[in-house]
């Protein structure tokens, strides 16, 4: 191998390690709700004919320990609450996920507001597993832990008819909610072809 090749190789490797450390650099100090959100998550997907999807990450370490036992700290509640039995675990989650069912509202265009169905949730061993992988986490590090009992729940509505603004309200034990609403735009896809133009580019603010 010639010098000026080894040269070039070696200045490849250092612009691709400094690339990587202003790109980590970067992604560190971008705010929590960009790149590790905490919060409740809401999505709400709107298709042809009026049918709606409602999907949800829900904190659920944050949402137990509001609603069971918000007066002892937080490390503390996730003790008791990965200790207690599986039945009683899962009986008193199931009284949260029915106030959940009970409070989530869409409002299509102005109408009544109607509940949505078919929910679809964690099982009570999969949330009280990623309560105990959220407690050791943060028992081995306070500042920067995983948020793993942050899991997806999901929901439908039939409005019958089609829409062109929607409103959604969730009940407040689940606290600050980032809502993203969207209506995907689908197309069907001959074997191996090219799909057709897509826009991408956000559409200014009204």
């Amino acid at each position: 191998m010639t010098a000026a090749r080894r040269r070039g190789i070696t200045q490849v490797v250092v612009i691709g390690a400094v690339a990587t450390l202003v790109g980590a650099t970067w992604y560190a100090w971008l705010p929590l709700s960009r790149h590790d959100l905490a919060e409740t998550g809401a999505t709400v997907v709107v298709r042809d004919g009026g049918h709606v999807e409602l999907r949800l990450q829900v904190p659920w370490a944050d949402v137990l320990h509001g609603e069971w036992i918000p007066s002892v700290p937080m490390e503390e509640f996730l003790v008791r609450a990965t200790s207690r039995p599986a039945v009683e675990f899962a009986r008193d989650l199931a009284k949260v996920q029915a106030d959940v069912e009970r409070g989530a509202r869409l409002v299509p265009d102005g109408a009544a507001a109607a509940r949505f169905t078919r929910w679809q949730w964690p099982r009570a061993g999969e949330v009280q597993e990623a309560l105990r992988r959220e407690l050791m986490s943060r028992l081995a590090d306070k500042a920067n832990f995983e948020h793993a009992s942050r899991l997806a729940a999901s929901a439908e509505l039939a409005a019958g008819r089609e829409m062109n603004s929607v409103r959604l309200q969730l009940p407040s034990l689940l606290g600050p909610a980032l809502l993203t609403v969207y209506r995907p735009a689908e197309q069907w896809l001959a074997p191996g072809a090219m799909s057709a133009p897509m826009t991408v580019r956000r559409p200014p603010p009204p």
